[in-house]
């Protein structure tokens, strides 16, 4: 196995709203991030079911892990914004996984107000899933990753689905990777405060602090990754490539990582108990 792993986050926006789409277009974006960017592990929000069967047709050696946010009930594939809007938030890797899981979110408002506006003027009280998976590789062990896409418009389900990934992480017996779309930057207390929790317990924020959505005014990013201590950070960024502005509207964030060297540790430890 290499000693780098490349990991990334990227709200593929549905490709039921990309204009003009095309297989050929589907299959040269994700080629392009699996053999030119190198990635081993992808995590993807929006994804819906037409684009899977593509990828899995052409990247037959990827395992695609994830189940939709309505699930395949008759209902679903009968009415059409269900069927448009069934969401995946799908991790792609060639790692072996031991595990994989889907976990729904809490995601209905707890308050009347909340629940008008969701209806009346955000139009969107959406499901919301947590894709997890469990990956065994030699240099690192068995590491838990998990992806998710937060509610982006009321503030208080944001936070029931915060706390809820706070507490499964904290649970957690294996050191744990988070990553996705928060819809959340460190300007929002809620999500500020959910970073400094997560830093308590050992997993740490990716400190890239520019835009990550395209048409966001604001110069901050709201997908994030989340690493454990036992990762050192080699590179990290966006990927900003000729052609990803017309399939989504985010930027792909990603991380390059290498296990921590445990007799560098050891030797800084002793060093600054020499000082």
């Amino acid at each position: 196995m290499d000693e780098y792993l490349k990991i990334c986050t990227f709200n593929v926006r549905n490709d039921n709203l990309v204009e003009g789409l095309t297989e050929e277009k589907i299959i040269k974006t994700y080629e392009s991030l699996f053999d030119l960017e190198e990635i081993d592990i992808l995590a993807t929000q929006e994804m819906i079911a037409s684009t899977l069967k593509v990828l899995k047709e052409n990247l037959p050696d990827y395992h695609q892990v994830g189940k939709s946010r309505y699930g395949n009930r008759h209902m679903t594939q009968k009415v059409r914004p269900l069927r448009i809007y069934n969401e995946y938030a799908t991790i792609f890797t060639q790692l072996p996984v031991l595990k994989q899981n889907t976990i729904a979110l809490p995601w209905f408002p707890s308050t009347l107000k909340d629940l008008f506006q969701g209806i009346f003027k955000y139009r969107s009280i959406t499901p919301r899933v947590l894709t997890e998976i469990i990956i065994d590789m030699e240099q690192y062990g068995r590491v838990r990753l998990l992806n998710t896409h937060l509610d982006c418009h009321m503030n208080t389900v944001r936070k029931k689905q915060l706390d809820f990934l706070y507490h499964y992480i904290e649970q957690s017996n294996l050191p744990v990777i988070l990553l996705g779309d928060f819809n959340s930057n460190l300007k929002n207390k809620l999500f500020a405060n959910f970073v400094k929790k997560l830093e308590k317990i050992g997993i740490h924020r990716l400190e890239y602090n520019k835009k990550t959505f395209r048409k966001s005014k604001k110069d901050m990013a709201i997908d994030h990754i989340f690493l454990p201590e036992m990762f050192e950070v080699k590179e990290f960024g966006i990927i900003d490539k000729k052609g990803m502005e017309e399939y989504s509207d985010h930027y792909p964030l990603y991380v390059v990582v290498k296990i921590k060297n445990q007799n560098e540790e050891i030797e800084k430890d002793i060093e600054k108990d020499q000082e």
